[in-house]
């Protein structure tokens, strides 16, 4: 097998490079012959916008509420659940940090927004989920066991 020398390697990757600038500008020059469409307003003869509501709607909300986070961490993030049909559907976080104060009268600064984590922001999906506890759980036979 021969080996391969420097000069053939530069040989070789400078006519690839060519060949692809070559090939890859061809289709630069058809774009080139190209003429603009003459419409005032595009959106006005934009045909059937109605696929655009399914993304609206995924937003769309009936009430919301704010919640205090505290899944097994010291931070107690106040976070807003937005809620469809008594459903929560997304939860965001609450862009009011600076507004907290303590009992002395002590304020937060605007730099602790936003306040949250994914853990927090994936509440709602432990709420829902099919592992979630639905009942208090005692074990069979432990009152017996305690009279």
């Amino acid at each position: 097998m021969k080996r391969w020398s420097r000069r053939r390697f530069l040989k070789l990757g400078g006519a690839a490079l060519t060949t692809g600038i070559v090939l890859g500008s061809s289709s630069a020059l058809a774009l080139r012959r190209l003429q603009p469409l003459s419409i005032a307003n595009p959106l006005e003869d934009y045909p059937n916008r109605d696929w655009e509501s399914v993304y609206r709607d995924q937003y769309g909300y009936d009430g919301s509420f704010t919640f205090v986070c505290s899944p097994n961490d010291t931070h107690a993030c106040r976070l807003r659940a937005f809620t469809r049909n008594g459903v929560v559907t997304r939860i965001e976080q609450n862009y009011d940090v600076h507004r907290y104060t303590d009992q002395l009268g002590n304020k937060a600064t605007a730099h602790w927004n936003p306040r949250g984590c994914p853990k927090g922001l994936t509440m709602h999906r432990r709420v829902y989920g099919p592992y979630r506890l639905k009942y208090p759980m005692v074990r069979q036979g432990w009152k017996q066991w305690a009279d």
